[in-house]
């Protein structure tokens, strides 16, 4: 877990989104989802760290894939919710529907454009 410069928000292993209130805490993707879900409840959203909230909004932006719980940390894309990982996103797909998995676009042109570099990767 690591702390976000947002008040009560911290960066949780799998990429995605915690804010922690009271004894309870509330869990989304992306920032942008995690601060409707926290003015839903009627809580404050609050930067107390300028640059760390600046590198936090940064990490979450080059974050989104197009698909649904697929983050990529590292060298590595990995299904969100389960310890499925690949250095290919054609070869994580295929896990993922092993497991009997959804896998679901959630921007077709973001999709398609992270499958066509990731396959470019490997075609060297």
């Amino acid at each position: 877990m690591k702390f976000s410069g947002f008040m009560n928000v911290y960066m949780l292993d799998d990429m995605s989104w915690e804010y922690q209130f009271a004894e309870r805490s509330l869990n989304a993707s992306t920032l942008k989802e995690l601060e409707v879900l926290v003015s839903l409840y009627g809580l404050k959203w609050k930067v107390l760290d300028k640059d760390l909230a600046q590198e936090s909004l940064e990490l979450d932006k080059n974050n989104v894939t197009g698909f649904l719980n697929v983050y990529r940390k590292g060298d590595f894309w990995h299904y969100r919710g389960s310890d499925l990982k690949s250095h290919s996103l054609e070869v994580l797909k295929k896990k993922v529907l092993a497991e009997n998995l959804e896998w679901k676009e959630t921007d077709k042109n973001l999709a398609y454009k992270n499958m066509k570099l990731d396959s470019r990767k490997f075609q060297k």
